[in-house]
């Protein structure tokens, strides 16, 4: 019970530190954005891809290799945190070596000195406490949550006041690196005890280290190859427009899905041994995945003037009209994160390296053809958009050979929610929604949005609570008991 209720502790100011610390960086970047120009956060997308480069090539693994290590010892732990520490100011020496040629190969020359100031990043993050790596291990999450909330308590003003000092992009490099310093100094205030250079450790976790490096480039590879093409082929202001549309249709995932799709899939671990069972357990998450994320996906879509000009103001236009597309990437993403889970309950470890490394093939290919083919920005991100949805696709249809009678009811089921929410929106439509057009932003037709917006998520609910009435399947009684369990108003009333 002890260990139960620390796992659940643990859990909830691991999921709280990193919704809070989401909720202020979006609430700067409301702000900030409409401050800055698009062309300062493509200047910023170009600088952080490079620093996060570097920072992969030096990634020691040594958190990872704490948290699945037995037994850690003394020279383990002060071990991992001077091999990080020697790593991080090793390859920072060679960002700022590379910096020239880093921006040349971006065609922003003004950038050489912007990723030489953000160099002192690496080793100030790495010079952290050792007692964070410590704490993880040991679940105890909530010092680490304070720990983040004052950082973001501490960056938020201040990123607001440079942006408004410099009007630049500057403001984010200064406030990343102060942000960095602040994080160092309050790690050892709070967390007491001097960490100890020595290296005495470093065969075995060098050994487990080279293994997750390629890991991380692969990793790095896949997140960022779209962002790496616009930035070489576009114009700093459309990367900029691009890369917040990504973020904007990857918060969902980041705020709502990636939080929520971990718990779900806490039993896979325990069916290893009956296949038909996991993948019985892989499709009811896929379909509740899907139920939640289809008609957010809808409004991401059809909503995403209205979103793009609250949130970041009408200077986003093209931004506007890349949310539609990006959406995409966040529907797949949710996907992907269920069936790869199920690979690794099938300990698939190996094929699962081997698929990402074809759909970051197929990716790159597709990107490459759009960009002979002299592609626009949002061609380019249809290109992106679909190539992943395919590889997502086969990746599905993979998981489920030899099953195919639940993959061919969980695909009735899923054209069901797609029905659904298509019914939900032709009403909202039949009412009278108009396009939202630069001319009409105010007050009123925001509050109107708004009501639309409401509606439409009360018929979807109605509808699908509907379904859940009806239908009979396994699933849906299945789903039917988790809405009730987590619904007051419904748990005490027979469906």
């Amino acid at each position: 019970m002890l260990n139960a209720n620390r796992l659940i502790n643990s859990a909830f100011f691991s999921v709280a530190a990193k919704l809070l610390g989401k909720t202020l960086g979006l609430i700067s970047t409301v702000i900030v954005a409409r401050i800055l120009t698009p062309e300062d956060f493509g200047f910023i997308a170009i600088v952080s891809m490079a620093l996060y480069f570097f920072d992969i090539l030096s990634h020691a693994a040594g958190e990872q290799y704490i948290m699945q290590k037995g037994r850690v010892g003394f020279y383990d732990l002060h071990t991992a945190w001077t091999l990080n520490v020697v790593l991080k100011v090793l390859i920072a020496i060679g960002l700022v070596l590379s910096a020239s040629s880093v921006a040349s190969f971006f065609d922003k020359p003004q950038l050489s000195s912007a990723i030489i100031f953000s160099a002192t990043i690496l080793p100030l993050q790495a010079l952290k406490s050792h007692k964070i790596m410590l704490l993880k291990r040991q679940l105890r999450f909530k010092p680490l949550f304070w720990l983040s909330f004052l950082e973001r308590l501490f960056a938020l003003p201040l990123l607001i006041s440079l942006a408004f000092l410099l009007g630049d992009y500057w403001a984010f490099l200064i406030t990343d690196v102060l942000i960095a310093m602040f994080g160092l100094l309050l790690s050892f205030f709070m967390l007491k005890g001097a960490p100890r250079f020595t290296l005495k450790c470093v065969g075995k976790q060098w050994h487990f280290s080279q293994w997750m490096l390629g890991k991380h480039l692969l990793g790095y590879a896949r997140s960022q190859i779209d962002t790496l093409v616009v930035a070489k082929i576009f114009t700093a202001s459309m990367l900029g427009n691009y890369h917040m549309a990504r973020d904007l249709a990857m918060m969902p995932a980041h705020y709502l899905l990636s939080p929520a799709i971990e718990p779900l899939l806490a039993v896979l671990k325990n069916d290893r041994a009956n296949k038909r069972e996991l993948l019985n357990n892989v499709a009811f998450a896929l379909l509740v995945v899907v139920s939640v994320s289809l008609p957010i996906l809808a409004v991401l879509a059809l909503y995403s003037k209205p979103i793009v000009y609250v949130i970041l103001g009408e200077k986003w236009q093209l931004a506007a009209q890349l949310l539609p597309v990006l959406s995409i990437l966040f529907f797949y993403w949710c996907v992907v994160q269920v069936l790869e889970a199920a690979l690794i309950a099938l300990d698939k470890v190996r094929f699962l390296f081997l698929f990402d490394v074809a759909s970051l093939t197929v990716v790159a290919l597709t990107l490459m053809m759009a960009i002979l083919y002299n592609a626009t920005l949002t061609e380019l991100a249809w290109c992106r958009a679909l190539s992943g949805l395919f590889t997502s696709f086969v990746l599905l249809i993979w998981v489920f050979i030899g099953h195919w009678n639940l993959l061919k009811a969980l695909l009735k089921l899923v054209t069901i929610v797609i029905a659904l929410t298509g019914l939900a929106f032709i009403t909202i439509w039949l009412t009278g929604f108009n396009e939202f057009s630069s001319a009409s932003v105010s007050t009123s037709y925001v509050l109107q949005t708004g009501a639309s917006l409401a509606t439409f998520s009360a018929i979807y609910t109605a509808l699908f609570l509907l379904f859940l009435t009806k239908s009979k399947h396994y699933h849906i009684v299945r789903l039917k008991q988790l809405v009730a369990l987590y619904s007051p108003t419904l748990s005490t009333r027979k469906f």
